[in-house]
């Protein structure tokens, strides 16, 4: 690891529990808990919008979260603990990536949803055969190029949490109470997480968490209704929305990019993540990123679920908590496997307000970013390198925000990656990396 990045991980990340540690079963699995909890929400919010668009049947839709949950368990597990070369044995928690919404749409309208679960597995499976290579991209990565990335995904990712904390698209949007509860979470974990220490602080997450749950229901803002009406038990099922089908070559093609999209942020998630725990991000650790990245995704379609991607939420929580642990992830995979066969469970955490999502979230795409600025804060020394941060980071930022519709001139294909900020910053600090000619401090 280049001295910018060890010297800024050391200074922003003090860890309580390292790489390899095992806190013990319960310890292990509170604090997997805190993980899942994080992500939770947005993690099986694609399949519902998915199930809305698509006009699924509630048993239909109930397959679709399932699958999700079974693959970003399988996902989190392999990608911690690692299996032969696949998955980097980092503390990286899998979810889902909303780039996927038009190709699945797409294909699901013109063919069938059987059909695009099966572009998913082939998509899937081409990302896992192409992560040799997809993996060799971190030597692209310098510490400015780092430290780019990294501030671009806690700032880029800000407006996910702002909608959230607000209540956008939902009733809570614009009541006084919906704003109080945003902020008061975000003073509790300040709060908790200066006044404790140890264990305890480790987990100021999951303490801000339930505080605010139960504020939240003394306030109204849950429908216990979902709970009630939520199974006890349920048995995953293959191919939930019938035999494989062939998508079609667009239809395919599309998909196919949309994984290059999503491989792209995965590598710079596992660098970050790298970074954070204080390891080298090596070639082998990315490879194997990217390689669950791919394979997960297959196993989450095979039982209905979406695409999976590696989330960037969880660099946040290290950051805060002092919780780098491999092991302590892989205890989070297997609650959400655990949720998939007892929806009751898992429906208790999916009523979590919106706005008590989003305060947390603030922190922790806030967390992230300052990562970022830690590790430019010792790499960026010329105006070439202030030059490739402008470009990339604002580039970035300005396809984020774009109103809806803003790349519908681009060619289907082409969108995908275009129309993602994250990924288009990360490409231009690759590439002005390699054609701005070099300055002397």
């Amino acid at each position: 690891m280049s001295n910018a990045i060890e010297t800024a991980t050391t200074e922003l990340t003090s860890l309580s529990y390292k790489l390899d540690d095992f806190p013990g079963v319960g310890k292990s699995a509170l604090l997997g808990l805190q993980h899942v909890l994080i992500m939770f929400t947005a993690m099986i919010g694609l399949p519902v919008i998915l199930s809305n668009i698509l006009g699924l049947s509630p048993e239909l839709r109930a397959a679709m979260i399932n699958g999700v949950m079974i693959g970003c368990g399988i996902g989190t597990i392999i990608q911690a603990l690692g299996v032969g070369f696949i998955g980097a044995r980092l503390p990286i928690v899998m979810g889902v990536f909303y780039i996927f919404i038009g190709p699945i749409v797409s294909i699901s309208n013109t063919v069938s949803i059987a059909a695009a679960m099966t572009a998913v597995m082939i998509g899937g499976l081409v990302e896992f055969a192409l992560s040799p290579i997809i993996g060799k991209i971190q030597r692209f990565f310098p510490p400015i190029v780092t430290g780019t990335v990294i501030t671009l995904i806690g700032v880029a990712l800000m407006p996910i949490a702002i909608n959230n904390a607000v209540g956008l698209n939902t009733p809570l949007f614009g009541e006084p109470l919906t704003l109080v509860l945003a902020a008061s979470v975000i003073a509790i974990i300040v709060i908790v997480n200066r006044l404790t220490r140890g264990f305890m602080k480790a987990i100021s997450l999951f303490i801000a968490l339930v505080i605010g749950y139960i504020l939240a229901a003394i306030l109204g803002f849950m429908d216990f209704g979902v709970v009630a009406s939520a199974r006890w038990f349920a048995v995953p099922t293959l191919f939930p929305f019938g035999a494989p089908e062939w998508p079609g070559i667009g239809g395919l093609v599309a998909i196919v990019i949309a994984f290059f999209a999503s491989a792209i942020e995965t590598v710079g998630d596992a660098i970050a993540v790298s970074n954070t725990v204080g390891v080298e991000p090596t070639e082998k650790r990315v490879r194997g990123a990217v390689a669950i990245d791919g394979l997960g995704s297959t196993i989450a379609a095979l039982f209905g679920g979406t695409p999976l991607t590696s989330y960037s939420q969880n660099i946040g929580v290290i950051t805060l908590t002092g919780v780098g642990s491999r092991i302590v992830v892989a205890f989070g995979g297997a609650i959400l496997i655990l949720f998939a066969l007892i929806p009751k469970v898992g429906a208790v955490i999916s009523i979590i307000p919106a706005p008590l999502l989003g305060g947390t979230l603030v922190v922790m795409f806030g967390m992230v970013a300052s990562i970022g600025v830690g590790i430019l804060r010792t790499s960026l020394k010329t105006r070439r390198d202030a030059l490739l941060f402008a470009v990339s980071v604002g580039v970035g930022l300005a396809v984020t925000v774009a109103p809806a519709g803003s790349f519908n001139v681009v060619p289907t294909g082409l969108r995908i990656i275009v129309s993602d900020g994250i990924v288009m910053g990360a490409l231009l600090a690759i590439i002005l990396n390699l054609v701005l000619p070099q300055e002397d401090a």
